[in-house]
């Protein structure tokens, strides 16, 4: 749909489109991996927040660093605002917060798809080698792993 009688065309863009565009400048069609990490909980159990949002903090500014993430539209979240194309995101990794994973011990804990890959403990040291090996390497970081979705313990 395009907005005229200013003078000029301004072309705003339907809803499904809108979604459509977050979707892609954040790399979801395309991305490798999604690491969900529980943090700033409401009513943290696993581990104090002041160290979840640590290390929450920390995977988010790591994986900036590193490129294997893409950033949202700038108009994303704000219905108001008028929305205009933006390029796919060339990220491979997508990261999300989590209020809770439901596991409660041994946290922070985090969870990486889709290889559906659980870990305990994640530090900001152990989260650095999440990353490393496998977010980037693809292979799990043993020692930490408590589970895998589709095998039985």
């Amino acid at each position: 749909m395009a907005l005229t009688g200013t003078g000029c065309s301004v072309e705003v863009m339907e809803p499904r489109d809108r979604i459509d565009a977050i979707a892609a400048a954040l790399s979801i069609p395309t991305m490798e991996r999604h690491i969900v990490l529980c943090a700033d909980q409401t009513t943290p159990r696993c581990a104090p927040s002041e160290e979840t949002n640590s290390v929450w903090r920390h995977l988010k500014s790591r994986l900036k660093a590193l490129g294997v993430t893409s950033a949202p539209p700038a108009w994303y979240g704000q219905a108001a605002l008028t929305a205009t194309p933006v390029a796919p995101g060339g990220g491979s990794v997508l990261r999300t917060k989590a209020d809770c994973l439901r596991i409660c011990e041994m946290g922070p804990i985090a969870v990486v798809y889709p290889d559906g890959t659980w870990y305990h403990s994640v530090t900001i040291e152990v989260m650095d080698r999440i990353i490393d090996e496998h977010l980037l390497g693809g292979e799990p970081v043993s020692e930490y792993v408590f589970a895998r979705s589709g095998e039985a313990s």
